[in-house]
């Protein structure tokens, strides 16, 4: 009978030590899982800090070059020794003329974008200007926007110069574009990215293109 007692009593003292570990261990997970708790939501609050700051970082940066447009297709080695500037100031007023410009529009910089030279058939590199007086960007890009600007052969295309960012979240609207422009809606894509439609007298702004799409769905997906 004892030596059963003994097993007992062994068996007793090992279920309370199993039981010691096993609360401990419940109350280490416990803290475990309240401190992943307590990082995944500091991780939330830095990203959308670390997304906030982007933001404003870009936007700054798209300030910075509010007076600056990007020109393709001018042919290397145009300006036949020139400077640069005084080259693209007498192309702008030699392509687009009086009607926009009394005289030759004075530029604070000009120069090819950063890179190599390329190769005879590769994508020439572009422009990069930036005007002395905004009006002057603003009257430039409007003629673009309205006309064929050509030089020596070549069909020029002028644009805003902004960031990559900037560039990737234009760029998201492309589809939506597309479809309305099938429908012959009228729309524009406005400074930063935003869409601005026109449709049955009314003007519609829209930040996303989850937002464009959602509205184009409403009014056309259902007549299909």
């Amino acid at each position: 009978m004892v030596p059963l007692q003994a097993s007992v009593n062994a068996l007793t003292e090992s279920l309370a030590s199993f039981q010691t570990r096993l609360c401990a261990a419940e109350t280490l997970a416990s803290d475990n899982f309240s401190a992943l708790a307590a990082a995944e939501k500091t991780i939330k609050t830095l990203k959308e800090q670390n997304a906030t700051l982007m933001d404003r970082v870009d936007d700054l940066e798209n300030r910075s070059r509010r007076a600056n447009l990007r020109i393709l297709n001018v042919p290397e080695n145009s300006e036949k020794g020139q400077s640069t500037v005084k080259f693209v100031s007498e192309m702008l007023m030699e392509v687009m003329g009086q009607d926009v410009f009394e005289k030759p529009p004075e530029l604070e910089r000009a120069h090819r974008s950063l890179g190599p030279k390329p190769q005879e058939g590769r994508p020439l590199r572009p422009l990069v200007i930036c005007f002395h007086r905004f009006q002057e960007k603003e009257k430039a890009l409007r003629w673009a926007r309205q006309n064929e600007a050509k030089y020596k052969g070549s069909t020029l295309r002028i644009y805003p110069d902004i960031s990559a960012d900037l560039t990737r979240k234009r760029a998201t609207f492309k589809n939506i574009k597309q479809l309305l422009y099938q429908k012959n809606v009228r729309f524009q894509l406005l400074h930063p990215a935003r869409l601005r439609v026109r449709y049955d007298d009314e003007t519609f702004l829209f930040n996303t293109p989850e937002e464009a799409q959602h509205f184009y769905d409403q009014r056309f997906a259902t007549r299909e």
